[in-house]
């Protein structure tokens, strides 16, 4: 089995803690050993939360600079700010509006280590739905479109199908949905 280590960073409120379980339960209902562990401090007043999240035979759910396989950034800078994590040949998902980093210097050196720095307008996507706090599931749906086999599309809907309160569970497989669509189209298009 391929290992694999994610984070998941944002602020309190923008669905981190939310998007960790999915993705840990996911994992764990295919049989797969995996590790977790949460960081957050003033999540309550906006203040960051970042998981850990590790799949496949490791020691420790910590994890270390520049051992992340993903990064998604549910929140742009606190996305940014955990970029040191990633290891050389990483993925980086970033919600935001425009292109990279929106720091040129820092989108170059992160094309220098191979890491693939993805954006979405994840909150544009999910208000455009009617549903501004589905942004963590846009986030999901589109690193489905990347996390195969153990992240597919199919596995992240059928999981939020079974798991997600009735009040929003039409507002989950829309934003999981529009999520997916917008990454087939990025990569119809070839772009990142």
């Amino acid at each position: 089995m391929k290992k694999q280590a994610l984070i998941i960073a944002g602020v309190g409120g923008r669905g981190v803690l939310v998007g960790s379980t999915i993705l840990l339960n996911i994992a764990f209902q295919q049989g797969l050993p995996v590790f977790s562990a949460d960081e957050y401090g003033m999540s309550q007043r906006g203040g960051s939360v970042v998981s850990h999240l590790k799949i496949g035979p490791f020691q420790s759910p910590i994890i270390g600079t520049g051992e992340a396989d993903v990064l998604l950034g549910f929140e742009a800078s606190e996305g940014i700010k955990n970029i040191p994590m990633l290891k050389e040949g990483g993925m980086c998902v970033l919600n935001t509006p425009g292109p990279g980093t929106g720091n040129p210097d820092l989108d170059a050196r992160l094309a220098g280590k191979g890491i693939t720095l993805t954006t979405i307008d994840a909150d544009r996507i999910a208000s455009d739905i009617g549903s501004p706090l589905s942004a963590n599931m846009v986030m999901l749906g589109f690193y489905s479109f990347f996390g195969k086999p153990t992240f597919s599309f199919n596995k992240l809907s059928e999981y939020v199908e079974h798991s997600s309160p009735k009040r929003f569970l039409d507002f989950n497989r829309k934003a999981l949905k529009a999520g997916y669509q917008y990454a087939k189209t990025l990569s119809t298009r070839g772009a990142s």
